[in-house]
């Protein structure tokens, strides 16, 4: 009864089990449940364990800088660290129900900040470890570290937005709203009925801005149908998702072969972004044909 009780929390702590990509699902997740259960008792709120997500991150870069095989082992252990941590963060929000609007704005930044410290470390040890010849590359280190970078984000981007239209199906919306505009909108409003409170109207004002520069608009952008994506779908999305590319690059990181994570995030995942958007596309045009 009590393994029950165990495993419908657990289910309870996640956003939505259909769609997490599998390595967070299976991995990174029962890892944070079984943080969050181990410091239920501490008075840890979701953002100061995003903080210390941070951390973990920073002191990633820091040492996968370093460029010897001990730093990248080093670093690719914190990297983990900072990703588990990541995956607390909200499942303590859930759990604990002392999640506020501002901590998703939060949760951004420090994904942000985390990433950025360890692909700048990653590039400096590279860079070391290529000089005194413990590592080979194909080319420039560099150039390699953009070229990761860039196919991360691009992968991130289109894993995120099919799976965040399967979730807007499951939930029955018919159209895409510019949810996060009007609930932060909201929440400005609400919270300038009352003193203090600076910290989260400045994240909310910053966060507001950017939503206006990725739209364009001031306003909510209008109504649009979401595409149609399976359950299968949304696996062969996360199989290139944010989780993935974390696990390949700790993977190449303890192994002490960066070509690894090369290999998987510039060739492998983008000619299997390639596939899954001309897919995308051959099935919107036969359902068009049969509408």
């Amino acid at each position: 009864m009590k393994q029950h009780s165990m495993v419908a929390e657990f289910k309870n702590s996640l956003k939505n089990p259909c769609a997490e990509e599998l390595i967070d699902l299976f991995f990174y997740r029962p890892l944070a449940f079984i943080f969050v259960k181990s410091t239920m008792a501490l008075p840890l709120t979701p953002n100061r364990v995003s903080v210390l997500a941070m951390v973990a991150g920073i002191a990633a870069g820091i040492s996968l800088a370093g460029g010897a095989g001990k730093h990248f082992l080093l670093g690719g252990l914190l990297f983990g660290l900072s990703n588990v941590l990541d995956c607390a963060d909200g499942m303590i929000a859930r759990l604990k129900k002392n999640g506020t609007k501002t901590g998703r704005i939060v949760d951004g930044i420090v994904d942000y900040v985390a990433s950025g410290a360890v692909y700048l470390g990653f590039g400096i040890g590279l860079t070391k470890a290529t000089q005194c010849g413990d590592v080979h590359l194909p080319c420039n280190a560099w150039l390699l570290v953009v070229l990761a970078v860039v196919s991360t984000i691009l992968h991130s981007i289109s894993s995120d937005y099919f799976r965040n239209a399967f979730v807007r199906r499951l939930a029955g919306k018919t159209t895409i709203d510019d949810d996060e505009h009007r609930i932060f909108s909201e929440e400005m409003v609400r919270l300038r009925q009352y003193k203090g409170h600076y910290i989260d109207k400045i994240l909310i004002m910053i966060y507001l801005r950017y939503l206006t520069l990725q739209t364009g608009k001031s306003r909510p952008a209008a109504h649009a149908q979401p595409p149609m994506v399976s359950a299968k779908a949304v696996v062969s999305w996360n199989l290139i998702g944010p989780s993935t590319h974390i696990t390949f690059f700790i993977g190449a990181a303890l192994l002490y072969r960066p070509a690894v994570f090369f290999f998987f995030t510039i060739v492998l995942a983008n000619l299997w972004m390639i596939g899954l958007f001309l897919l995308q596309a051959v099935q919107k045009r036969n359902l068009h044909h049969l509408t």
